[in-house]
């Protein structure tokens, strides 16, 4: 399949594939009415409850990055779909700004997990004791158990996601910079140092190098979207205290030894713990 084709299939089949998820969460929240999950936490106020309140600095890089991602997408949506006029010089160039305080917050981010004295990379990472609560996890946000295995922090579905934005972020950043054709580095482009010299070698030219690298960055976009859309969906509906917390409108109130869960962690969850 030839680029032009693939770029007009990807038009066509990730707004329908938004859609669809788009419908997906909204029969999701009609079951959780159903179910009674939400008069529980809407209006008896039930929430999860946690044991520790985020440090500031990452609530303020969580902020500033949700903001950038919401500029980078509308902007990139009007880079490939302009729906006025004369913008694309504006758009463009916040485009490019977003793209260098989100790269800088990825760093920082990275910095303050692996190297600050607060670092908490260990709170992301996925140990055998998380594996084995993911299908009731999943039962969970199905609405077959009111149990939410939560053994730490946060739960497996939610170090899994955060695991793949990085992944995500990291190709995000390199696709972007790759479109860079401009000669600012010593007489060379960002795309022939990331781009032109190999991948220029196997499609034919450092201009199809770009356009690859322009398809996966447009793919990747509209996953962020995608993804991005679940996330608010949840943030919204499963845990608004601490979303409240996150943008400073209310403190999270905390119980020590709690892990935000609503009830108690299934046995499976329990044994594995206590076999680690």
């Amino acid at each position: 399949m030839d680029l032009l084709r693939l770029n007009v299939w990807l038009d066509v089949a990730f707004p329908l594939i938004w859609e669809a998820t788009a419908l997906f969460l909204a029969v999701h929240f009609l079951l959780a009415i159903i179910t009674g999950r939400a008069r529980k936490s809407f209006i008896e106020g039930k929430w999860p409850e946690h044991d520790s309140v985020p440090p500031p600095l990452p609530k303020f890089l969580h902020a500033q990055h949700m903001f950038m991602m919401v500029v980078l997408a509308i902007t990139g949506m009007y880079i490939r779909f302009p729906w006025f006029a004369n913008g694309r010089p504006l758009m463009r160039g916040l485009h490019y700004f977003a793209m260098i305080v989100v790269s800088v917050n990825l760093v920082w981010r990275l910095w303050y997990a692996f190297f600050s004295k607060q670092r908490d990379w260990k709170e992301f990472r996925i140990q055998k004791r998380d594996a084995v609560t993911l299908g009731g996890v999943l039962k969970y946000y199905g609405y077959m158990s009111n149990n939410k295995p939560h053994v730490a922090k946060y739960n497996v579905a939610q170090k899994g996601s955060y695991m793949l934005f990085l992944v995500m972020m990291a190709a995000q950043a390199f696709t972007g910079f790759a479109l860079l054709n401009q000669r600012f580095l010593f007489g060379t482009s960002p795309r022939e140092l990331l781009v032109g010299w190999w991948l220029g070698a196997l499609v034919g030219s450092s201009e199809l190098a770009g356009w690859w690298a322009r398809t996966v960055h447009y793919i990747l976009n509209w996953g962020f979207i995608i993804m991005t859309t679940v996330h608010v969906y949840l943030s919204a509906t499963v845990d608004i205290p601490c979303t409240l917390d996150f943008f400073g409108l209310k403190r999270l109130e905390i119980k020590p030894g709690a892990h935000g869960h609503e009830a108690p962690v299934e046995p499976i969850a329990v044994q594995a713990a206590s076999t680690e």
